[in-house]
């Protein structure tokens, strides 16, 4: 089996803010937690937007998936989106994800590319997410024992900006688990747009 994933890059620039984000929370977090929380950031070359995840999946079928998707990505142009304001999952009194969000015309395109893809790999079996889709880029995970609030932390990143990415293709990819964390490897990159 193959633990496989559907996603888009962001720009590097954007990536680089949001690994400036990743280091700014670090540190606000020691000073107002003194200790007791601590995040688990996503690497650098790890940083992206999931579209669909897919999990374990039978080698055999992967490559009518990638058939699926080069026929999704076909009618489709390159867009952009800007990656802005810093949320939490599930809710900022209880924060298990820190993430940051797009503007409303990108996740909107966003939507609509994984309703389409849900309903697409449906045709071939692959089980639909019926969860809503909120598009959002992981940031970090928080590890604690004990309740914290994050309210007054996120009110410092309200508007703010990590910058615009020109979304060009889409990226089936194979995530591989070990000591260090997660390792993702590009099974295939699918130019929006491509005939």
């Amino acid at each position: 089996m193959r633990r496989l994933f559907i996603a888009v890059d962001l720009s590097i620039p954007v990536v680089e803010r949001l690994a400036r984000l990743q280091h700014d929370l670090d540190e606000q977090i020691e000073e107002r937690f003194d200790g007791d929380l601590r995040l688990r950031t996503v690497d650098a070359e790890n940083i992206h937007i999931t579209l669909k995840f897919l999990g374990d999946t039978e080698p055999a079928l992967v490559p009518v998936i990638v058939d699926v998707l080069r026929r999704l990505c076909e009618p489709l142009f390159p867009f952009q989106v800007e990656c802005r304001q810093v949320g939490v999952f599930p809710k900022p009194t209880r924060p298990r994800i820190i993430w940051a969000g797009l503007d409303d015309q990108g996740a909107e395109v966003l939507g609509l590319l994984q309703k389409n893809i849900e309903k697409e790999l449906a045709a071939i079996g692959i089980d639909e997410d019926t969860r809503a889709f909120s598009p959002h880029v992981t940031v970090a995970r928080v590890k604690t024992r004990r309740p914290h609030s994050f309210e007054a932390l996120l009110e410092r990143y309200d508007g703010v900006s990590f910058g615009e990415s020109f979304i060009k293709d889409m990226v089936l990819y194979e995530s591989h688990l070990d000591q260090q964390g997660p390792r993702y490897e590009v099974v295939e990159r699918l130019k929006l747009g491509s005939s």
